[in-house]
């Protein structure tokens, strides 16, 4: 029972919810993610709560969709989400766009560890190029 707000509940709330809400949620063909948190006495607050379908794409994979479409309609470089490019040693994927972001709009995701980093528009056209 949880009488109080506090950092070590808000923890224990998101982990009741990472335990226990998948299980409920994969009957429907759903699935969740929590974002970041904030308290006060009585109180816990995620920022973002995002339920989608199964496999669904996420916001940032389907920002890199619009990116691409909108760069076959004005001509820009075309990027490749398909390709494996070799990133220091490390073979990684394009797999999502961040919108507002100005200096490093492009995710990329290190195949072998599912470590996902942040590259320049320049560095995505070097190695996604089609």
């Amino acid at each position: 029972m949880i009488n109080e707000m506090n950092r070590e509940n808000a923890k224990k709330i998101r982990m009741i919810l990472e335990n226990e809400l998948p299980e409920i949620l994969a009957k429907h063909g759903l699935e969740f993610k929590l974002g970041n948190a904030s308290f006060d006495d009585d109180s816990l607050n995620f920022k973002s709560f995002r339920l989608q379908i199964e496999g669904g794409l996420s916001v940032s994979e389907k920002a890199l969709e619009s990116e691409i479409t909108f760069r076959k309609q004005t001509n820009q470089t075309l990027l490749c989400t398909d390709k494996i490019a070799d990133v220091n040693g490390k073979k990684a994927k394009l797999v999502g766009y961040r919108p507002k972001a100005r200096k490093n709009p492009f995710i990329i995701r290190e195949i072998s560890s599912d470590s996902e980093y942040v590259i320049t528009e320049m560095h995505a056209e070097l190695l996604f190029a089609v």
